[in-house]
């Protein structure tokens, strides 16, 4: 279902990555990749390479399991250099990496050309990413054409991305198109509303886009909404709407004199839409090197300083006065083995409330504080009993009102 000629159709099924790292912790130890390619059209292979690494001190239980677009049981040809005990030809593998061990995974790109998608669960987090290479099998010797690869997708109901068409670009005469793969992985079909905005955020089209269950669909902007035009150059945004969990990544096509030139587009859950995201940047170890932060916010870090010494991490924030700012810190709750403590501070470094385990049986802390006048305040997140260390992660959950 793409458009065009039936190697730019090709090409986009197996260039099209999943995206949304950021999201993986909400995923637990479950990730999607939309769209996964494996076989022979013409002159030209597609093979899926799988990067997995376990980078913690566990062993980690990995299942691999792959699924045509028409919902039936894809079997690929897996290979691997080092794993002979997980390749073959297979729909599914299960398989262990030791504490720190890493894998790379192949399909054998000699099949009959079939897409398709990929679900990988683990028992501990995972890191996780896809490769496709596309290959030129014409002579002698093979030639590997083009190579993209990005991180796992994210599931979810409402999702919106960038929507990029244009016909003859100025300066360089290209055009583009943006496409979008879904894989339903619920045990429902799934139904879609695609809304088309422009990029003031008027509606100019919707549709309906069905995708039964686990199964698998790639269209075009001008696929999913046939009867709007576009001409010149269009950008704007599509949003969707399922009933169900859905996997989504989008893909920018750019056609010009020299070939094709395809790039992943990061396509997001609208959820994290709602709160600010903030990391962790060191130096922050002190109330005059406070990192600043707007809220509401969600803040991801690791205890440990940047030479895996002892660490504290400052955030500054400007309140108002009465307002109720509240701080949680999710750390034990989420597994790591991190006993934090949160201190309030005023710009002068006073302590005005603190907590370290706000409930018995859980070392998280929780801090609810009235703001008595109008300033910076500082939010100093630190460790006790000698639990910072580079796997001592943490997020941070901030918000005033």
């Amino acid at each position: 279902m793409f458009f065009r000629h039936t190697s730019k159709i090709i090409i986009l099924g197996f260039f099209i990555l999943a995206v949304g790292g950021s999201s993986l912790w909400a995923q637990g130890s479950v990730y999607f990749f939309p769209q996964v390619a494996d076989g022979v059209t013409g002159s030209k292979a597609f093979s899926s390479f799988f990067f997995l690494n376990n980078t913690l001190s566990i062993p980690n239980t990995v299942t691999m399991t792959f699924t045509k677009s028409n919902g039936t049981p894809f079997v690929v040809n897996l290979r691997s250099f080092d794993r002979p005990d997980a390749e073959g030809n297979l729909s599914s593998t299960t398989f262990t990496l030791q504490a720190g061990e890493s894998e790379h995974f192949f399909t054998g790109a000699f099949d009959p050309l079939t897409v398709g998608w990929c679900k990988v669960n683990s028992t501990a987090p995972l890191e996780v990413s896809e490769v496709f290479d596309v290959l030129r099998i014409s002579g002698t010797p093979i030639v590997v054409t083009a190579e993209a690869g990005v991180l796992p997708s994210t599931g979810a109901t409402l999702f919106s991305f960038d929507g990029d068409v244009a016909t003859g670009f100025p300066d360089t005469g290209t055009n583009t198109n943006t496409g979008i793969a879904i894989a339903n992985f619920s045990g429902s079909d799934a139904v879609i509303t695609a809304t088309l905005l422009d990029r003031m955020g008027g509606q100019i089209n919707q549709k309906i886009v069905n995708v039964g269950s686990k199964q698998q669909t790639a269209l075009f902007l001008n696929q999913i909404f046939p009867d709007t035009t576009f001409t010149g150059i269009f950008h704007g945004t599509v949003r969707f709407s399922s009933n169900v969990n859905v996997a989504i990544v989008a893909l920018r096509d750019v056609a010009g004199p020299a070939g094709d030139t395809f790039s992943t587009l990061a396509v997001n859950p609208d959820s994290t839409l709602g709160y600010n995201i903030s990391y962790d940047r060191e130096d922050n170890d002190s109330v005059g090197s406070a990192q600043p932060i707007t809220l509401p916010a969600r803040i991801i870090g690791t205890m440990t300083a940047p030479n895996g010494g002892a660490d504290e991490d400052n955030f500054s924030v400007s309140l108002t006065a009465g307002q109720t700012l509240y701080v949680f810190a999710a750390a034990d709750i989420i597994g790591s083995p991190l006993d934090d403590v949160i201190e309030i501070k005023n710009s002068s470094g006073t302590i005005l409330a603190e907590n370290d385990d706000f409930s018995t049986g859980l070392r998280d802390p929780f801090v609810r504080f009235v703001v008595p006048t109008t300033g910076t305040y500082i939010i100093e997140h630190g460790s006790t009993n000698g639990t910072s260390s580079r796997g001592s992660y943490y997020e941070l959950l901030v918000r005033a009102r």
